[in-house]
């Protein structure tokens, strides 16, 4: 087989496979639609802004944003697109990382070479991140083309800093890399005389092209947005001990995963040790180590699967397809070196394959769930017709694309008050990169709905703080978008005065027991009371959850009064409404079930609990015609009740008489569980 026809081979298998890997962990991130937003504001004319009037930087990708304006302004779909040019970009970097190899081995031409793109193309976060929707593969493209080009010509160039510069305005990274290729080449030029016929007026022609291209944006960043940096610096970056954790642990996961488990760095010392590969290794391997000592420092990333990472993947791939070649050709000798290095690379790319794809999948999955949560937000805030008109959340990048509404993001990234006079209050922990609040701010602005992504228990700082905040605990209330999707909303009133809480350890015990409920009762139960306890009390969830967690005990004389407890402190606690309603249900009071079950509906209608209840509640009180459409709009909803609603509508029609409507309820019922043996039992009754 001749060289060319291995290499189109090589290169079509390659492709394949990452496209095999790319629909398999397909998933458009929340954050792409960021850049999305801002892509379509500048096409309709209203400016680089997240929301129409506020002037905040709260993208670091300007070029990626410029490219997206391309396809609103020409009514294309936008995210299509975004996800098109991750594809190409993605197969340009393929063709880059042969040329790496190429460029930093002693024998350019040999054919282990096509071995690097097969280390890319087996990459599942390049996979993951490629269909995106973000800027990610295109990013590393450039870092890859430009680092290809200065060690093909040994020298900077008028491309290498149009690559780096286009870079830049990519990714902030993109500064560093053409710093430290600049360098490298200073270093070369002062100390191999060899390259003394580099002069320094060339020296200066790439810093010219790389600054020509980066420097308006900066000048446009300082007149526009009033700041010397893109707003998300303020909002996220900074070093300390709690971003040093998260950098190592990030930054091991992706030497787990794609750097066999650290050993990728020991490799890069064959290149160096070689004379003949030592100037060019060096300059690679001072690329990775800065971009790693960059991404550690920095906290890693608050997005998953080694996003940050992957600009220098290329760049490693090259790396280790040259130190294995030249190390097992000493090994094994010339004769059996090669098959030597396809074993070898076969095990690799079965690593690379398999090793992170059950952590990669379990990403997609959550992301799709997550993402699920904004589109179901900004379903309710286009349902609701008027008064959703500024909705609050840590995600933030779907309900903005999808809605009219504004969008305040709680921790900053698209908010200059918050990134620049961040609220510090006693008692949260700001054991989170995305560790920026102001709760005086955000309650003086008043949003219509907040949304924690995390469901009703808060997550980040900026969420656990609002419960300090007597507006917040009086003014909203929590509905349901599902069950398992709870949405506080403002009451509607006049709003009450401000009062801070004197310390936040109360909600820091109410989110640690809501995070280990599944898992340890007791302790979450000890947790919630001491949030009791020490907390406010005009803050009604935690006897709630405690009573929810004695009713699941069996405790219905406990349960019962801490649900009762809660909506005397708060009349429009969804859940405890509820679950007493279930209670007096079991306990044979119908009538003042169905009156606290209506209430609950009321309150969250489109709960598939809340409806469950409800129709339970009616059957039980003999009202089988209403019962039939509480349990049908429950089985619709879909829930963990949803077998026991279709088994009680069966009764519900039953009980009126209408028997077909009974059997197609409980044959849909078999269909599910095929082992419930009183759907049986209905079915044979009905047909005596």
């Amino acid at each position: 087989m001749s060289f060319r026809v291995l290499a189109v081979v090589t290169l079509l298998s390659c492709a394949g496979l990452f496209t095999f890997l790319s629909a398999r962990y397909d998933v458009v991130q929340d954050d792409a639609y960021i850049s999305l937003v801002y892509a379509r504001n500048l096409a309709n004319g209203d400016g680089l802004v997240f929301n129409p009037g506020e002037r905040v930087e709260g993208y670091t990708n300007f070029a990626w944003v410029l490219l997206l304006a391309v396809p609103h302004a020409l009514g294309l779909n936008a995210v299509v697109a975004a996800r098109g040019f991750g594809m190409l970009a993605a197969a340009g970097l393929l063709l880059y990382t042969w040329r790496l190899a190429t460029r930093l081995s002693s024998r350019p031409r040999d054919p282990t070479h096509l071995a690097a793109p097969c280390l890319l193309a087996a990459n599942g976060a390049l996979a993951f991140w490629t269909l995106s929707g973000m800027e990610t593969a295109a990013f590393a493209l450039l870092v890859a083309a430009g680092a290809a080009r200065y060690l093909q010509r040994e020298r900077l160039d008028t491309a290498v800093g149009v690559l780096f510069g286009v870079a830049a305005l990519t990714r902030p990274e993109g500064w560093m890399f053409f710093a430290l290729t600049l360098g490298h080449q200073m270093v070369r030029l002062l100390r191999d005389a060899d390259h003394r016929r580099l002069s320094l007026p060339g020296l200066w022609v790439a810093p010219a092209w790389f600054a020509g291209i980066v420097l308006p944006h900066v000048l446009l960043r300082w007149l526009y947005y009033g700041q010397p940096l893109p707003n998300t610096f303020y909002a996220k970056t900074g070093v300390s001990l709690t971003h040093l954790t998260h950098g190592l642990r990030y930054t091991g996961d992706f030497f787990i995963d794609y750097g066999l488990w650290g050993l990728a760095l020991l490799a890069l010392a064959v290149p160096l040790l070689r004379a003949r590969t030592r100037s060019r290794a060096a300059y690679l391997t001072l690329l990775l180590l800065a971009n790693v000592g960059y991404v550690t420092l920095v906290g890693g990333d608050t997005l998953p699967e080694n996003r940050l990472y992957l600009p220098v993947v290329a760049l490693l791939a090259a790396a280790l397809v040259e130190s294995a070649r030249v190390t097992l050709l000493r090994i094994c000798g010339r004769h059996l070196a090669p098959a030597a290095f396809v074993l070898l690379l076969a095990a690799v790319l079965v690593v690379s394959v398999t090793g992170p794809d059950a952590d990669l999948l379990h990403a997609r999955s959550a992301s799709l769930a997550h993402n699920a949560k904004l589109h179901e937000l900004a379903d309710f805030a286009n349902g609701a017709g008027v008064g959703m008109d500024l909705l609050a959340s840590t995600a933030i990048g779907i309900p903005r694309y999808r809605t009219q509404a504004t969008v305040l993001d709680l921790v900053g990234l698209t908010d200059s008050m918050i990134a620049h006079h961040p609220q510090q209050l006693p008692g949260i922990h700001d054991d989170h990169i995305l560790r920026n609040y102001d709760v005086t701010y955000v309650m003086d602005r008043g949003p219509d709905a907040i949304l924690f992504i995390t469901g009703l228990r808060p997550g980040t700082p900026a969420e656990r703080a609002l419960f300090l905040s007597q507006r917040f605990r009086r003014d909203y209330r929590v509905t349901y978008l599902q069950d398992h999707r709870p949405l506080y909303v403002r009451r509607g009133g006049p709003p009450h005065q401000e009062s801070l809480f004197a310390d936040g350890h109360f909600v820091e015990c109410y989110a640690e027991a809501l995070a280990v409920m599944h898992q340890d009762r007791a302790r979450a139960m000890t947790l919630l009371q001491e949030s009791i306890d020490v907390g406010p009390p005009d803050f009604a969830m935690p006897h709630c959850w405690l009573g929810r967690l004695f009713y699941e005990t069996g405790d219905f004389e406990q349960a019962t009064s801490h649900l009762r407890r809660s909506l005397e402190v708060d009349d429009t606690i969804v859940m405890a409404w509820a679950h007493l309603a279930l209670i007096r249900t079991m306990e044979g009071s119908g009538e003042e079930a169905v009156t606290m079950a209506g209430t609950a509906v009321e309150l969250a209608p489109r709960s598939h609990f809340c409806r469950y209840v409800f129709g339970r509640a009616l059957l039980s009180a003999q009202r089988p015609a209403e019962a039939r459409r509480e349990l049908a709009l429950a089985a619709e909803l879909g829930g963990a009740q949803s077998t026991d609603a279709l088994y009680r509508l069966g009764l519900a029609a039953e009980q009126q008489g209408d028997l077909q409507a009974a059997g197609a309820a409980w044959t849909t019922l078999l269909g599910v569980q095929q082992d419930h043996a009183a759907a049986r039992q209905g079915l044979r009754r009905i047909a005596r």
